[in-house]
């Protein structure tokens, strides 16, 4: 290969590694994941490319690539950029980190490139004709001037129709990438912006370079100011204002805000633009945007205006407008006694306390009501009485949870089905659902637990979904970390104070001795945890110190993997759970999934996708909703076989049954022997290890640690320094959530 471009970078292990270009014509095409984009090529070189490692291989004929590339086919010539690498299983293979597309420079590449899959209906033996007819510059007389093609035997109709408009195309898309290229854009990039705008990108970008952020999928504001500044726009461009408007209210809903006020809109995106930005120049655009819909505003009682994308404000509004519906459907017929609530409490063998009794009935009385409490109060056990009690009346009910693994936590508690609100639903691939205002869920009860992880999207379509005399019981802990999407549904709704709530504070005797529950109890009131005397091996509760991050990461390990599958009996690989702060550092999730991998040791079958391998043995967690595999979002399991002669396809043992994922579907599994706090949400574990080290101190919060404390069923262990775990004990500063969901409610239903 022609090494007129080689750089250094590391490989995974740390030690350089040559990165060069390899120059040739795609053969085929053998294999590319839609969601992911993840190809291998088998690509035919042209001479003078080498492979440091075998100086021969400048004989060979093809060559496997792998990599990302949205655009690739066969006949394409090519430039790719990356690393030589060998593959366990698939041997010496070109990892590339760019792919981009080339003309053909020869008669033979034309010829190869015409009777690709890229031109329909023309063959190698039309292909010859037409290069013949035309010579090198074939693809140029094409575009120029179509009826150069009349003299081609063989070539007529729409055939030669369709060729002209994809040579434009591909001639277009060939130009595109040379301007984007020299605006400073990747390869990967500029493949990117040309499959989502056209060949034609570069008329639309040089009337708007914010089409950038707008419109293509991985490429932000600072990518698309940079273009726009390399394109003469100035600093205070009202098109520059109205994308950073945009873009600090997109910012804003990824933290969780449905909202932001006018002031700090201005001031957040004034800081964003920088010193050559006109605030003038802002408020107008703004104004601009409200005027025209773009952005929706709203004015509170004290006058002071508040700014939504407008797909956040339909949701916030339409939720509000459903639950105070509800309410207002009137006091609903009670679905039991306290003589059917103790003739359930003697069958279950309960003695429940007079807050809990009242909660039964009140859910059982009430259209649309709240149950809210911590760990050890028993919501389960009420859930449970209520949907006993509600089936003795003859109502039918229906039980959902945000997460697959929150609603086989409630179907276990339960006895009955329960599912995600999506499937509830019935989530469509478009991104709809079967059931909405015009075809209601058909239930008398919906009980909804967990409802700490609903966004104000997802809550938007279960209330519109759900139509009176449906009644409605939510269940969740307010002291939980929030949805990851925006809004605070719970807290929202308990503060609007128009919601009935039975809060259960009472702990239950089987919780009463346990470290776990006391401790989290402690954690929400601002207490240091307590801990056990030295030797104790009988508490539920331990923490371990380790100032470094390193030395946490190896302590982590060394607990995991040896010291409670000896003294507890748990099994590491299936009842153990470590749950940290953030993805990043020593002693994030990346690299304890890696240590706690090697730990485990190797053995078995591997199969590499993209940056990941996956081996036989690993943990893994599905990372989304998949009804026609019937796995779920946060579904964990273990890849037990690899199935297929070619490593394609990967087995999945989960609890209830074996699931077989495709190549392609390999992108929905993440690793899982260490999982993010807000990843375990919904899920219980008999053991829990949750490193704590100053290094995370961003994500050292109350809530956060409250939350994986209670993910434990029968031992926690705290690793890391007293001082992180200090920080998070006294740390509430989180970030209040922007929202007017409470505002909204009441105003509604005392209107």
């Amino acid at each position: 290969m022609a090494q007129d471009d080689r750089r250094t970078r590391r490989n995974e292990g740390g030690t350089p590694a040559a990165a060069t270009m390899l120059v040739g014509s795609v053969e085929r095409v053998t294999y590319q994941s839609p969601e992911t984009l993840y190809t291998v090529l088998r690509v035919s070189p042209e001479r003078g490319y080498d492979d440091p490692e075998d100086p021969s291989m400048f004989r060979a004929e093809r060559v496997t690539a792998v990599g990302k590339t949205p655009m690739p086919h066969a006949g394409q010539r090519v430039r790719l950029t990356g690393t030589w690498r060998t593959h366990a299983t698939h041997g010496r293979q070109f990892a590339f980190e760019s792919l981009e597309p080339l003309p053909p420079t020869d008669t033979g590449g034309l010829v190869r490139y015409l009777a690709s899959s890229a031109f329909r209906g023309i063959g190698d033996t039309l292909a010859r004709r037409i290069v013949e007819h035309l010579g090198a510059t074939t693809l140029e007389r094409i575009r120029e001037d179509p009826a150069c093609l009349e003299g081609v035997r063989g070539l007529r109709g729409k055939v030669a129709a369709d060729l002209v408009e994809r040579v434009r195309v591909e001639l277009g898309a060939h130009k595109a990438h040379a301007f984007l290229r020299g605006l400073g854009l990747g390869p990967w990039q500029a493949a990117t912006v040309v499959t989502t705008l056209g060949a034609d990108c570069e008329t639309r970008l040089r009337e708007d370079p914010f089409l950038l952020a707008d419109e293509v999928s991985g490429l932000g504001f600072v990518t698309a100011d940079r273009v726009a500044r390399e394109l003469g726009i100035e600093g205070a461009d009202p098109r520059r204002a109205r994308a950073g408007l945009l873009h600090t209210l997109n910012a804003a809903r990824d933290d969780g805000h449905t909202l932001l006020a006018r002031e700090r809109l201005l001031e957040s995106t004034l800081e964003l633009l920088g010193e050559s930005a006109r605030s003038t120049v802002v408020e107008e655009s703004l104004d601009g945007m409200t005027g025209s819909g773009e952005l929706v505003a709203r004015t509170d009682d004290d006058g002071l205006q508040h700014l939504y994308l407008p797909h956040l404000a339909h949701c916030e509004g339409a939720l509000a407008r459903n639950l105070a519906g509800l309410l207002a459907s009137g006091p609903a017929r009670p679905l039991a006694a306290e003589g059917d609530l103790a003739r359930a409490e003697s069958a279950a063998e309960l003695r429940l306390h007079a807050d809990q009794r009242s909660a039964v009935l009140g859910l059982l009385a009430e259209p649309v009501a709240l149950l809210t409490g911590g760990p050890g109060v028993g919501k389960t056990t009420i859930i449970r009485l209520v949907v006993e009690l509600a089936e003795r009346a003859g109502v039918g009910v229906l039980l959902a949870s945000p997460t697959g693994r929150a609603a086989k936590r409630l179907a276990e508690a339960t006895g009955r089905e329960a599912r995600t609100i999506h499937r509830t639903l019935g989530f469509e691939h478009g991104g709809g659902f079967e059931h909405d205002a015009n075809h209601p869920l058909e239930a008398d009860l919906v009980i909804v637990d967990e409802i700490s992880m609903l966004d104000v999207v997802l809550a938007h379509h279960l209330l519109k979904a759900v139509a009176p005399p449906t009644r409605l019981v939510l269940v969740g802990d307010p002291d939980q970390l929030p949805s990851v999407g925006p809004g605070n549904v719970l807290s929202d709704l308990l503060a609007s104070e128009r919601i009935p709530v039975h809060r259960l504070t009472r702990i239950f005797r089987q919780a009463e001795g346990s470290l776990i529950v006391e401790n989290a109890y402690r954690v929400l009131r601002g207490e240091t945890p307590s801990f056990p005397g030295r030797g104790d091996t009988q508490s539920d509760f331990y923490f371990f110190p380790a100032e470094e991050p390193q030395e946490c990461a190896e302590r982590v390990v060394d607990i995991v993997t040896r010291r409670i599958p000896e003294t507890f009996g748990l099994a590491w690989e299936t009842d153990v759970q470590v749950i940290a702060p953030m993805y990043r550092g020593p002693c994030g999730v990346d690299a304890l999934n890696g240590l706690l991998r090697e730990a485990q040791g190797s053995g078995g079958r591997e199969v590499q996708r993209g940056s990941r391998t996956w081996r036989t043995g690993d943990r893994v967690i599905h990372t989304r909703n998949d009804y026609e595999k019937r796995v779920f979002n946060g579904d964990m399991g273990r890849i037990v076989r690899i199935a297929s002669s070619d490593g394609l396809e990967v087995v999945v043992a989960y609890p209830d049954r074996e699931v077989v994922y495709s190549s392609g579907e390999l992108s929905d599994l993440r690793p899982a022997f260490a999982i993010t706090v807000h990843r375990s949400q919904g899920g219980e574990f008999d053991g829990v290890v949750l490193p704590l080290v100053a290094q995370h101190f961003m994500m050292l919060q109350r809530n956060l640690l409250y939350t994986a404390i209670t993910r434990a069923r029968k031992l926690v262990v705290l690793v890391g320094s007293r001082r992180a775990l200090e920080i998070a004990v006294r740390n509430t500063d989180q970030s209040r959530r922007e929202s007017a969901l409470a505002d909204r409610l009441a105003k509604i239903t005392d209107s």
